[in-house]
């Protein structure tokens, strides 16, 4: 018996290795290169029914930046087969942008608008100790067409961060956060806040070109105008029909460009010409500058995904930070040119 004493040992060292299951390669970087465990919801039950479909064994795991869906190591080239085959045959050559996790939707653009109602209350209280007084914030901050083509450029962002009165506020408060809610689906509460900024001033500016220097606005509602003209662009390029269509195909292209064209003009029709103050001019260059942002952003996004996927949270952060500071600087420059008249 001695004799096998050795081989009895090598086979007892030998068991637990042959019991250990080889790891499950994760599908994302082989079917189109995102980093591993960044699935959305959505993706991986869509990708796990067309493994199941074709009764390729897999399992679905959630994890901190999304879900991975893992097969066997020799089962992978099949499964990335059949995932690739299924995208080629059902997916429009202009998918939708893959939504953003479901915290990033909301939270900070509540956030947000909620501080746009605290600077409307700091702004209409009068603080004698700071020398804060109403009559100064519009002085220094308000759309003016004659002092902001006279050099004045902070006003372009500046005059979004003011309101008449508190039903002025309240408003654009809901309704810009529903549709900057909308858009951050799309692109990320962050770049959906830099894309509404940006719209908003350009749809400030391009508004007192057309209505001549006697012209005075305030007013989120152009960045909310310029978030659903993001919106609009969105679609025409990301959605069914849009820019690239084959010649043969015009009618498919055309719904592209007309539904969001028609969406947007329909919402001017509504909600921007209501009241008897109400900017219609500061409302449609809002939407018309959004539409012109949202173009190539949409492009853009089709081909690489939107900020979040690509890069994670950090360039997300960024964009958003910008968008705050875009409008701190405004200010700080109108305060530090108005000082010396104060």
């Amino acid at each position: 018996m001695l004799p096998l004493r050795p081989t009895q040992r090598l086979t007892q060292r030998a068991t637990p290795l042959a019991g250990q299951r080889a790891p499950w390669p994760d599908l994302g970087p082989q079917v189109d290169g995102r980093p591993a465990g960044r699935l959305t919801n959505a993706q991986a039950r869509l990708w796990s029914l067309v493994l199941r479909a074709r009764r390729v064994p897999h399992r679905v795991r959630p994890m901190p930046g999304g879900y991975t869906v893992q097969v066997p190591a020799r089962f992978l080239r099949q499964a990335v087969d059949e995932i690739t085959l299924y995208h080629h045959e059902n997916v429009s050559p202009h998918p939708d942008i893959p939504l953003a996790p479901v915290q990033e939707r909301s939270r900070p653009t509540v956030g947000a608008m909620l501080a746009l109602c605290a600077f409307f209350v700091l702004t209409h209280r009068p603080m004698p100790t700071f020398g804060s007084y109403p009559q100064y914030w519009q002085s220094v901050g308000a759309g003016d067409a004659t002092l902001l083509l006279g050099g004045q450029w902070w006003r372009m962002f500046t005059a979004l961060t003011l309101h008449a009165d508190p039903a002025h506020v309240a408003s654009n408060a809901v309704i810009g956060g529903v549709f900057l809610i909308l858009l951050s689906r799309r692109v990320g509460s962050g770049a959906a806040w830099f894309l509404a900024i940006l719209a908003g001033g350009l749809g400030n500016v391009l508004n007192v070109l057309a209505q001549g220097p006697a012209h005075l606005s305030v007013g989120f509602s152009t960045a909310v105008f310029g978030a659903a003209g993001v919106l609009a662009g969105l679609k025409a390029v990301s959605g069914e029909g849009a820019l690239s269509q084959p010649r043969g195909e015009f009618q498919a292209g055309a719904r592209g460009w007309l539904l969001p064209v028609a969406a947007g003009l329909a919402l001017l029709a509504s909600l921007g010409t209501a009241g008897e103050n109400t900017d219609i001019g500061a409302h449609f260059f809002g939407l018309l500058a959004g539409g012109l942002l949202g173009l190539p952003v949409g492009r853009w996004a089709a081909r690489r995904g939107y900020p979040n996927e690509t890069w994670g949270e950090r360039l997300n952060v960024a964009l958003g930070s910008l968008a705050g500071l875009i409008l701190a600087v405004a200010w700080f420059w109108g305060w530090l040119a108005a000082w010396p008249r104060t």
